[in-house]
């Protein structure tokens, strides 16, 4: 834990400036529902480092900049929990039982269940299979037209995941519908934070049958769905293990499970898309990713790491996409107890959080810090390091994103295949982002023109 953060343990401290504005009973839940990385930008702009601003029912204590992101991430649980304030939105769309309905024992059991999934021998396991599914994907199209990238890279995203955590057999089964009552689940998780969890509003609904459809998939296909090579599903592997208690997952909670590994990977699809985008925009960096690929793979598709470990540059580019546009664009926890954080005293019961898309976009962190400049990851200026803390769009402290490295590579993977496949463009190239949501998406639809490249052993 840094000093910082052992500094929250001690009572006292200023009181919290508070933002401008903000109507009786909503407090700022317009503003915040509008635009909410623009409206934290703007208040801590106005008001420093930390700002406190209301949502319906609840006090936020919002603290920006990297000193702040190490100070709120290094807290334990037991000083800024985060199963209050994930709990009441988690729980209604993946069910009882799992990620934050849980103590923090059999939370840590069931993370542990997902590790092995992540270790650099299935990531390389993962690899011949994510260029599979792109490959398989992209098969059918026409020499040329068109695409929307939200759309093609929740299919993408989805169909890599359900196949490499779940199985084969239920990525082919569920097809382009997972994507779709995948994206349910997440509307209905952004809506809930804002406005709380009420099981008769429309998106509250939506998502509860989405989570029994996929569930049901789940029971019904993963029992037997043994990858190439396994004596046991991923599915029979968990049921297998036996957890703190001394008992082992039921039927019901394994598919809970393996449906939030599903809803955690969401992220991806948005930045993918966004990874693509921002290239499309500055274009003079495909022939400089073109010829890394030409460089890297002597073999394609490849089979080990080694040649993605290679695309350094496209590494950069996907650095850069996760700072201007990152996945979660909120962290938040609930104060345990009353805190010092930074010297500013936040009360017991407040949210505490700090912001990935507002901490990234400061001036005094990253050099001209709008602009899209993948070289900031240079050795020779490693922004994103000079400063710890400075990029936190995959979280950190005490609790990083367990599927970071996954994602990252599954991004690596489909850019790729669609750059050493396609020319490919922008139908136009201003791009403007959904605010109200949970990721930030591209608003669709954003159409990319695609036409084939021929090359010799690649038609």
């Amino acid at each position: 834990m840094t000093t910082d953060a052992h500094a929250a343990t001690s009572p006292g401290g200023r009181k919290l400036p508070t933002a401008e504005g903000g109507l009786p009973l909503i407090g700022h839940a317009i503003p915040f529902i509008r635009d909410p990385v623009g409206f934290l930008l703007q208040a801590h702009g106005s008001q420093g480092e930390a700002v406190t601003f209301s949502l319906p029912g609840r006090r936020v204590a919002s603290f920006c900049g990297p000193q702040a992101n190490a100070a709120v991430l290094g807290l334990d649980d037991s000083e800024a929990d985060r199963r209050p304030v994930y709990d009441p939105l988690v729980t209604p769309l993946l069910g009882p039982g799992v990620v934050f309905n849980v103590s923090a024992e059999v939370k840590t059991w069931h993370d542990s269940l997902l590790l092995p999934h992540l270790r650099r021998d299935a990531l390389a396991r993962h690899a011949p299979a994510m260029f599979e599914q792109v490959e398989r994907y992209i098969a059918p199209w026409a020499v040329s037209g068109t695409f929307d990238i939200m759309a093609v890279m929740r299919d993408l995203t989805t169909r890599i995941t359900a196949h490499c955590l779940i199985g084969p057999r239920f990525a082919r089964a569920t097809g382009a519908a997972l994507p779709a009552l995948m994206n349910r689940l997440e509307a209905a998780f952004f809506m809930s934070f804002v406005v709380g969890s009420r099981a008769l509003l429309p998106h509250q609904r939506r998502a509860v049958r989405a989570r029994e459809t996929v569930t049901r998939a789940i029971k019904e296909i993963a029992p037997g769905d043994r990858p190439e090579g396994s004596e046991h599903s991923h599915f029979e592997e968990l049921m297998r293990a036996v957890g703190p208690d001394g008992r082992s997952l039921d039927r019901d909670t394994t598919a809970a499970l393996m449906l939030g590994w599903l809803f955690a990977a969401a992220s991806t699809p948005v930045q993918a898309a966004w990874t693509g985008i921002l290239l499309l925009q500055h274009p003079q960096w495909l022939p400089v990713l073109r010829a890394e690929q030409d460089t890297a793979f002597t073999d394609y598709p490849p089979t080990t790491l080694s040649p993605l470990h290679k695309l350094e540059r496209l590494g950069h580019c996907i650095l850069e996409a996760e700072r201007l546009h990152p996945a979660v664009w909120l962290l938040a926890r609930t104060a345990a107890r009353d805190l010092c954080v930074r010297g500013y005293r936040v009360p017991r019961g407040h949210v505490v959080c700090v912001s990935p898309g507002a901490s990234h976009r400061l001036p005094g962190v990253f050099r001209d810090p709008g602009t899209f400049d993948p070289d900031r990851y240079l050795p020779d200026r490693m922004e994103h390091r000079t400063t710890p803390y400075a990029l936190i769009g995959f979280s950190g402290g005490r609790h990083p994103c367990l599927g970071a490295t996954f994602a990252q590579q599954a991004i690596k993977v489909i850019w790729s295949v669609l750059l050493r496949a396609f020319d490919l463009e922008l139908a136009d190239p201003e791009v403007r982002e959904v605010r109200a949501s949970l990721r930030h998406p591209p608003r669709q639809p954003c159409t990319v023109r695609y036409r084939r490249r021929y090359r010799r052993g690649n038609r």
